[in-house]
């Protein structure tokens, strides 16, 4: 993996439209990791966090631990995402878990220097709202579909949306199925056995993680 602290701040939808100046100082102003490995935790529960995360390259999952341990992952994070946007305002108790998926490359950006910022960019601002925005609609999406539909059904609406946001069929599915299976509330031995059933309802086809999906 390569690491550009440019490309890393650039690529973040809350920074898009800023003139170049402005990119180069917030590259100068960030924190930059070179690599993130896999299964790397970058914070739990009541952590204390005073920067927000920019994911460069690689994936990080969100999640929380139920009483009996089991992992019941929130979202997932991928390049441009940012995390930990609250950070940049106040401080407050948080119950999730933030792991490296995959090996990762993260930048961050502390509170002063993002507020200093603002000050002189109010674009900046703007844009956090934006992205606040299609977090909170994205969860409310994943709420009515954990919470309204059976197994089947969720898979395929799921499916559906990822693919009008790549706005392609086939679709590439973006995570790995026991990933997926913790997303959607369901067990990896359900997800396998509901996407054979799409098959054979002739709904789906499926190439590895490629899957076409069947108008009727």
């Amino acid at each position: 993996m390569t690491h550009s602290a440019i490309n890393c701040v650039q690529n973040a939808p809350i920074f898009k439209g800023l003139a170049a100046e402005d990119i180069a100082q917030l590259a100068q102003i960030s924190v930059h990791q070179e690599l993130v490995k896999r299964g790397q935790v970058l914070y739990q529960p009541f952590t204390p966090l005073q920067r927000m995360m920019i994911v460069d390259q690689g994936r990080v999952k969100v999640y929380q631990l139920d009483e009996n341990g089991k992992e019941k992952v929130l979202y997932m994070l991928r390049a441009g995402s940012i995390d930990s946007e609250a950070a940049l305002f106040t401080q407050h108790q948080h119950y999730n878990y933030a792991e490296a998926a995959e090996d990762s490359l993260i930048c961050s950006i502390g509170r002063a220097d993002f507020q200093a910022l603002i000050h002189r960019v109010p674009q900046v601002a703007f844009n956090l709202l934006n992205v606040l925005g299609d977090r909170l609609t994205a969860l409310e999406s994943v709420s009515a579909l954990t919470g309204n539909l059976k197994a089947k059904n969720r898979i395929l609406v799921y499916l559906q949306q990822v693919s009008a946001q790549q706005q392609q069929n086939p679709l590439i599915l973006p995570e790995k199925k026991k990933e997926l299976a913790s997303f959607l509330g369901i067990t990896p031995e359900t997800l396998s056995r509901q996407l054979g059933q799409l098959v054979q309802d002739g709904l789906l086809k499926i190439d590895g993680r490629k899957m076409t999906l069947i108008e009727k």
